[in-house]
């Protein structure tokens, strides 16, 4: 299977669709305020009118599902879609193609860890039900760069109930997503380096923010003594590029 053949594609098996439902929340695109879209278009549907997102009260995350991408007949690369998936760290790949997936299948530069999934055992008909993708089984296998140390759970690979499966991944792939920078800031595992993650990031903006305010806003003895000087302390204070 070549990297042309995946990215054409726009649907996938039933097991697919329903992994896709579990793994997060169908959101749509255009005019989207309250999600984050992961550089997705979100004003003429250049990347399609949908895609799939999860989030609690901690963390957001945006995938990058190339069956929702439209496909231009004027991009046989499908580099429209690449563009995203291509500077991904980490990619979650559905192969039910009966092919082993290769590493390097997508050619691109951040190319860390892959999560794997391949059917494995079909499913029953269960006794009230006959949705045979209810009770089928899946192999979850996590494909590593040359050097990159083992981080998560899966080991040589798992097998997964449908049921469990997007949990599962997700949380995988959160952990590999995690992983991936810290591995690519120490230069490979070769440099001590300290990682300084997007929350603390935030938290030392937050302490240089007030920092700068409370030395600009120091208020003056008397107002009506020199208003001007007060309304320049206010502007100071209203500044918020000053402390960057």
């Amino acid at each position: 299977t070549t990297e042309e053949e995946i990215l054409s594609n726009r649907h996938g098996s039933p097991a697919y669709t329903r992994f896709l439902q579990g793994l997060g929340r169908l959101v749509h695109l255009k005019n989207q305020k309250d999600v984050y879209t992961g550089g997705l278009d979100t004003y003429n549907d250049e990347d399609g009118k949908y895609t799939y997102a999860w989030w609690n009260d901690i963390i957001q995350v945006l995938y990058h599902v190339t069956t929702l991408m439209p496909n231009r007949s004027y991009d046989r690369q499908y580099a429209h879609k690449k563009k995203h998936v291509g500077n991904d760290y980490v990619r979650i790949v559905w192969n039910d193609s009966g092919q082993p997936y290769r590493f390097d299948t997508l050619r691109t530069e951040f190319q860390f860890a892959n999560v794997v999934i391949e059917p494995h055992s079909a499913g029953v008909i269960g006794a009230y039900t006959n949705a045979l993708h209810d009770h089928e089984y899946f192999k979850v296998s996590c494909q590593r760069a040359t050097g990159m140390p083992e981080f998560g759970p899966v080991g040589e690979f798992k097998i997964i109930s449908a049921e469990s499966l997007p949990a599962y991944v997700r949380e995988v792939s959160l952990l590999a997503d995690f992983f991936a920078p810290v591995w690519v800031h120490t230069h490979r595992d070769t440099r001590k380096s300290e990682y300084v993650t997007n929350w603390r990031s935030r938290l030392q903006t937050v302490k240089r923010l007030r920092a700068a305010l409370a030395a600009v806003s120091q208020p003056t003895e008397d107002l009506n003594e020199d208003p001007a000087a007060d309304l320049t302390v206010q502007e100071k204070a209203r500044d918020f590029t000053r402390v960057y």
